[in-house]
């Protein structure tokens, strides 16, 4: 059975069996705790609008999640919409309060939001009664969420890293990290299960996530404010000082770094799949690299800047752009193979299933993209 919401109605976010999920599904931002924005799916241009869904207001740095044949997109005026995937029409929408500016998670049918102004910084709603399960009232949360097993883990504006209980938002344990830095990207995992949080400061922590000890810390000193991506025994962090570094994830000995002479430039969040790590600047490069070697592969430029994350399907890589283009990029060569103009410009990450790509666009603008070979009913809202 498909979701549904019930019958009373879109201003409310409700849904039938969000639990059963299936391996399509989007659940986090990057697709899992790795954060790695790829997708081993067919998705070749030329794309096509399938349709255009208005969401009434503006995106933080938050990634779109697909649950079965549903769309879930925060926006920054705090609401939730729930899209149905195929006609692109409003199937709910929740009031959260307060701005969304990092991603939510979902979990066993529970929706976890953070909220970045207000006394509730944290709800966990639970989609199948349309109630929250518990909140937390803090300080504001501007990181995406961690979601591991049963337990959330959070961080605050004031570099405090918390970690509830899924069950009931019982702190299980808190540490605070360092207090004159401020944590914007989402922690990611590694293969032996460890949590990594990186700051503005360039500090890097990787932690046992039962109990907030110590593995090791890193000193980057280059700014940290984009999600890094992991490949569990590798991970790969952007600066804003034109420099990309790999660091070993049992260890956090450097292994390689990247940099442009522009120390001005300022590098998104990187993408990896297989050997291969994707990443775009505000220097408009799309640039491709070995990721056991830090090799540069291919470039693709652009005019405007890339801020997003790219994505990445079977042989195309999708990246948007300031200048409100969206382009497809042969995954081998970095050869273009398409680009689309958009209603806005692109500063979220994308979220993929087979055959659809989801796009979100400032000033409000939420795409589903499908391949022009594929017969469907476009619409709008």
């Amino acid at each position: 059975m498909l979701l549904a919401l019930a019958a009373f109605g879109c201003q409310s976010l409700k849904l039938e069996r969000p639990r059963a999920v299936t391996d399509a599904d989007w659940l986090t931002e990057g697709d899992s705790p790795l954060r790695q924005h790829a997708a081993d799916v067919a998705l070749d241009p030329p794309l096509e609008e399938a349709w255009v869904y208005n969401a009434g207001g503006g995106f933080g740095a938050v990634s779109p999640l697909i649950l079965r044949d549903v769309v879930l997109v925060a926006n920054e005026k705090g609401e939730v919409h729930a899209i149905d995937l195929e006609t692109g029409k409003k199937r709910g929408q929740e009031n959260f309060g307060e701005a969304i500016h990092a991603s939510p998670v979902v979990g066993e049918g529970v929706l976890y939001v953070p909220l970045a102004w207000g006394g509730t910084v944290l709800r966990a709603y639970d989609l199948a009664r349309a109630t929250d399960r518990w909140r937390i009232r803090g300080v504001p949360i501007e990181a995406g969420l961690f979601l591991r097993e049963k337990t959330l883990y959070t961080i605050d504006v004031e570099s405090r890293l918390f970690a509830y209980d899924v069950q009931t938002g019982t702190p299980r344990w808190q540490l605070t990290l360092d207090s004159m830095a401020t944590v914007f990207a989402s922690p990611v995992t590694t293969a032996s299960g460890h949590m990594v949080v990186a700051d503005d400061r360039g500090s890097v922590l990787c932690l046992d996530p039962e109990d907030g000890t110590e593995v090791w810390r890193q000193a980057l000193r280059s700014p940290v404010q984009v999600t890094p991506a992991s490949s569990g025994e590798r991970l790969y962090l952007s600066t804003t000082r034109g420099r990309l570094f790999a660091l070993d994830a049992a260890t956090g000995r450097p292994r390689w770094h990247f940099s442009v002479p522009d120390t001005t430039v300022y590098f998104a969040a990187p993408a990896l799949a297989g050997e291969t790590l994707f990443f775009g600047g505000s220097d408009g490069a799309l640039r491709a690299l070995d990721a056991r070697t830090g090799s540069v592969l291919w470039t693709f430029q652009v005019e405007d800047a890339l801020t997003a994350p790219p994505i990445v399907t079977r042989e195309t890589v999708y990246v948007g752009s300031m200048g409100r283009m969206l382009y497809g990029v042969d995954r081998a060569t970095g050869a273009k193979r398409w680009e689309h103009r958009l209603k806005g410009r692109v500063k979220s990450a994308m979220a993929a299933r087979d055959g659809m790509l989801v796009v979100l666009t400032e000033p409000h603008h939420v795409y589903l993209f499908q391949p022009a070979s594929l017969d469907y009913a476009a619409s709008s809202e």
